[in-house]
């Protein structure tokens, strides 16, 4: 595991939890927007952190920890994720595993080994290729797009806690876009919008862009509660 960053106690990033976070190395898309873009480089990288480390913190925290989130990046780029998490979950500690969604074999595989309590995925923009592609990159494939589709059916199923949450900005997202989203989830898992910050971003030319204020975010909420009833602001 390549681990870039090591939070020893969250009180916001489990829901209700108590936990530490771990962000992992390497990413497959370029979100122009993203905050955490000197994770996005995998070749040549290595570990802040050990995978020791990390379980040495654990196992010392047991009982005033609850869960590890494993963030990053995008972790199921990670080799050896599966072995890792097998043994976090030998401390009896939950796990919360963050995602873009493109890996949804590995995906699965985790569920099936119930290696996993809670998965959030991140929804970029509504499933098209060109509208993914805005917000990621050109180097963003049809594949891709649909594994990301695959994983928001196998997460809709999964019988764990699953989130879905998209980063929304006012020239990327309009309202209707956000209501297609909704549609296509059509789920009762929590959906979450967070505003988008521009302070640091991977595209410099997304400084320019500008955030949805609270009341509009509420409006949206209310459009879009028909299909996603289990809707929050972040």
């Amino acid at each position: 595991m390549l681990i870039s960053g090591f939070i020893k106690n969250s009180f916001i990033d489990y829901p209700g939890k108590i936990a530490s976070v771990i962000f992992t190395q390497g990413c497959n898309m370029r979100c122009k927007y993203c905050h955490n873009y000197d994770l996005i480089p995998i070749k040549g990288s290595c570990s802040t952190y050990s995978e020791d480390e990390v379980l040495y913190y654990l196992k010392k925290a047991r009982g005033f920890i609850d869960a590890l989130v494993i963030t990053g990046g995008e972790p199921t780029l990670q080799t050896n994720l599966e072995c890792f998490i097998r043994k976090v979950k030998q401390l009896g500690i939950l796990v919360k595993l963050d995602t873009n969604g493109t890996n949804p074999k590995i995906l699965k595989k985790l569920l099936n080994e119930q290696l996993v309590d809670y998965v959030a995925m991140d929804i970029k923009n509504k499933i098209d290729l060109s509208a993914y592609q805005e917000l990621v990159g050109k180097q963003f494939s049809q594949h891709q797009l649909n594994n990301v589709q695959e994983s928001i059916e196998i997460l809709k199923e999964a019988g764990i806690e699953v989130e879905f949450r998209t980063t929304i900005i006012r020239e990327k997202h309009s309202l209707n876009e956000i209501v297609n989203i909704c549609k296509h989830l059509n789920t009762d898992c929590l959906y979450s919008i967070q505003s988008f910050v521009s302070a640091k971003v991977y595209d410099e030319s997304f400084r320019n862009l500008k955030a949805y204020e609270k009341k509009e975010m509420q409006t949206i909420m209310e459009s879009c509660k028909k299909y996603t009833p289990n809707f929050r602001m972040l």
